[in-house]
């Protein structure tokens, strides 16, 4: 393999580029190779075209690089179920838009997904204290603090839970446990995603009224599901 051309140098005070274009090339390395076993100092530093000592301004080792990626993936699905919710109008609406952003992005990003449940949360997550104040504060009324202050760094299932008890509170859910529903909702999602991308020879139906059955059914979400 022809030796990756050599990276222009940053200009000074340009040092973030680099750490960026680290992360990048071990995404990639991650979504090319599906394992983070691939994810090498001298792997990152052949795609980006640096010698490889230059990666110790930003990380000690592989491992905190795929955490950096963990962390940036985790952001990106919160992102986009953010954007797909806000065009929505109600409680039922926002959740089923939650809900079929999840399953696009784990159909879309089969192996960042996988990534995401493959590593603990480590301690002293990226999330900041600012974000999980916010969440507590929100996610407090619905099943206490405690189980709040354990809840909001997941940013994701958060919302999830919000968009559960929202559609409790406007009668388009009858369901009567917030906590139970969102839970057995993530589960099945995080089901159907990891089901289709690993037997992709099963004869699945095509996505869509399969998905729509089973939020509607574990959420008991009142009306027809969406077309």
């Amino acid at each position: 393999m022809a030796p990756a051309p050599a990276r222009r140098r940053n200009p000074r005070g340009q040092g973030g580029q680099l750490r960026d274009e680290i992360v990048t090339a071990a995404r990639e390395l991650l979504i090319e190779n599906g394992t983070d076993s691939a994810v090498t100092l001298r792997a990152i530093a052949r795609k980006v075209g640096i010698a490889p000592p230059s990666i110790y301004a930003h990380f000690d080792t592989p491992d905190q690089v795929v955490e950096a990626v963990v962390t940036e993936t985790r952001s990106l699905l919160v992102r986009q179920l953010e954007t797909a919710r806000a065009g929505a109008e109600g409680a039922r609406e926002r959740l089923l838009a939650d809900c079929h952003a999840y399953l696009v992005f784990g159909a879309e990003q089969p192996e960042l997904y996988a990534l995401l449940f493959s590593r603990p949360r480590p301690k002293g997550s990226s999330t900041t204290e600012e974000r999980v104040d916010q969440a507590v504060r929100q996610l407090a009324p619905i099943v206490g603090e405690p189980i709040a202050s354990q809840l909001a760094p997941a940013e994701a299932f958060s919302i999830l839970l919000r968009d559960v008890a929202d559609a409790m509170h406007d009668g388009t859910s009858r369901a009567e446990d917030a906590l139970g529903t969102a839970t057995a909702l993530w589960a099945a999602l995080h089901g159907i995603i990891l089901l289709r991308a690993r037997i992709p020879r099963f004869p699945w139906p095509p996505p869509g009224p399969l998905e729509d059955e089973m939020i509607t059914r574990l959420a008991l979400l009142e009306g027809p599901a969406p077309n």
